[in-house]
């Protein structure tokens, strides 16, 4: 059994790497529905609309966010939701997708670091 080294990845936001991210997840589901019938039984899927769920959460730093989601949720423009790019960087190939910030969750407790959780739903891709 051979010794190999894994990847990490990198995240950015229009363009700006995210230097605070401590964990990044991506899921991407089909939403195709289960199509059952009498006769059949399980018959197969009716296509759905793909989408792509981006999980990023940053440390905070004392001085500020890093990234303040709000602004791409209307939060702080008053603008209504504003599209926005992800790209992750990850095992020598790029995920690249437009979406939104569908919601964010700021924690802090005693012993353990301030962290801030962005949700994003993206339009579907692929890694090039």
């Amino acid at each position: 059994m051979a010794l190999q080294l894994y990847t990490q990845a990198e995240v950015f936001i229009n363009g700006s790497k995210l230097a605070e991210e401590a964990q990044v997840s991506v899921e991407r589901n089909t939403n195709a529905q289960v199509v059952n019938t009498v006769a059949k039984g399980y018959a197969g899927l009716a296509p759905g609309a793909p989408v792509m769920n981006v999980k990023i959460t940053n440390a905070v730093p004392a001085l500020a966010f890093e990234l303040n989601p709000g602004a791409f949720m209307g939060m702080t423009s008053g603008g209504g939701l504003q599209v926005l790019e992800v790209t992750i960087f990850a095992a020598g190939q790029t995920l690249t997708a437009k979406g939104f910030a569908m919601s964010d969750n700021f924690s802090h407790a005693v012993n353990t670091e301030s962290k801030l959780e962005i949700s994003l739903m993206c339009e579907p891709a692929d890694w090039k």
